[in-house]
């Protein structure tokens, strides 16, 4: 048993230094402007189940670099759907200064651009984890008061509010992340169309890098919006999503 025990912590060793081997390869023909090999490397760690927050970052950059935009912002998209960061924002958005679409998105309600701002402050594993050090302070806290008869009474409470607030602040931050089904256009010219259908009045026209929100799909048809609110549908083959 030991001896497999071994193995198995020898193979897993290799394998994380031989991811960790490739990133600092592929990082390094990045500062040497060798983006395609790059973005090779960067792609095999990918293929392996590997992923990271600044793995995509980095593809976003080399991306950015050869001027391909859809693949860009796809990147920059999925690296900020596993963890905000600044710089990653940063980037995106002046990627999107390149696009052919500029789509003015939809004022939001003061207090739902709070709540959104507040929520990506942290990355949902983190609100998740601090709300399980809540749990496990409040559980502390009622064994103190049982052996040592330790009584804080507004400690507690203020330790079941904060916890009240973490998981709600952990469950709107999963569902913002894992409700919506986001697309980046890569098609030259996707038609959006009234119906699923080739028939159906053409509403507009997108271009790549444009981030559409996916709400249906019927065959090989899906139903998208935009961020200023317009809706239609495109061929599946004209977008690829973030999931």
């Amino acid at each position: 048993m030991r001896k497999i025990t071994l193995i198995l912590l020898t193979l897993f060793s290799i394998n994380t230094y031989s991811s960790e081997s490739l990133f600092d390869k592929a990082n390094t023909l990045y500062i040497q402007e060798q983006y395609r090999n790059a973005i090779l490397l960067y792609d095999s760690i990918i293929s392996t189940g590997k992923e990271s927050s600044e793995l995509y970052y980095n593809l976003g950059n080399c991306y950015y670099k050869k001027s391909d935009w859809a693949n860009a912002i796809w990147h920059y998209e999925k690296s900020l759907s596993i963890a905000s960061d600044p710089k990653t924002l940063e980037n995106l958005e002046l990627t999107r200064l390149q696009l052919i679409d500029r789509i003015e998105e939809i004022p939001q309600l003061f207090y739902k651009k709070w709540k959104i701002n507040a929520i990506n402050l942290l990355p949902t594993k983190t609100w998740q984890t601090l709300t399980i050090i809540c749990i496990w302070i409040i559980l502390i806290l009622q064994l103190l008061n049982k052996l040592l008869k330790y009584k804080r009474k507004y400690l507690f409470s203020l330790f079941n509010i904060l916890a009240l607030i973490l998981v709600y602040m952990s469950y709107i931050s999963h569902e913002e992340k894992t409700k919506k089904n986001i697309g980046i256009i890569f098609s030259e010219s996707a038609e959006v169309n009234s119906a699923p259908t080739r028939k159906s009045v053409n509403l507009f026209v997108l271009h790549p890098g444009t981030k559409v929100e996916i709400i249906d799909n019927i065959n090989e048809w899906i139903n998208i919006k935009i961020a200023n609110g317009k809706n239609g549908w495109i061929k599946k083959s004209d977008c690829k999503t973030l999931k």
